[in-house]
């Protein structure tokens, strides 16, 4: 459920971003969010449109690209990707993943984890 929350907070940067440059409308909201974020794109886009209604991003596309994750392994060095996948108890609590190469725990997580308003397409009044 940390979807609705994420999207608050992504609706409202949105939202001052279009007061303080008196935008017309938001045409395009574009967003960047990691695979090991475990935030579920379709509920992202849902309450992101949720909370567009009735304000000036109304109707504007949403566009959420997932990043796959890229970890170092302190133990071997071994650097790429790692593989996940969508478990209810992620919500919980957070899996522990081990390095795809020698099964070392010690790994350090260089992408995958984020969440980012990459752009915000916007319409300005004249």
């Amino acid at each position: 459920m940390h979807e609705a929350s994420t999207a608050q907070a992504l609706a409202d940067v949105v939202l001052r971003e279009t007061s303080e440059r008196k935008a017309a409308r938001v045409l395009r909201v574009e967003v960047e969010i990691g695979e090991m974020s475990f935030l579920e794109p379709d509920q992202l886009s849902f309450w992101l449109e949720h909370l567009f209604r009735d304000t000036p991003a109304q109707g504007a596309e949403v566009s959420i690209t997932t990043v796959k994750p890229q970890v170092r392994c302190e133990k071997c060095g071994y650097t790429g990707g790692i593989e996940t996948h969508e478990d209810p108890a992620y919500h919980l609590m957070l899996p522990r993943f081990t390095c795809p190469r020698c099964g070392a725990a010690e790994l350090t997580v260089e992408r995958g984890r984020e969440c980012i308003l990459r752009r915000v397409e916007m319409e300005i009044s004249g």
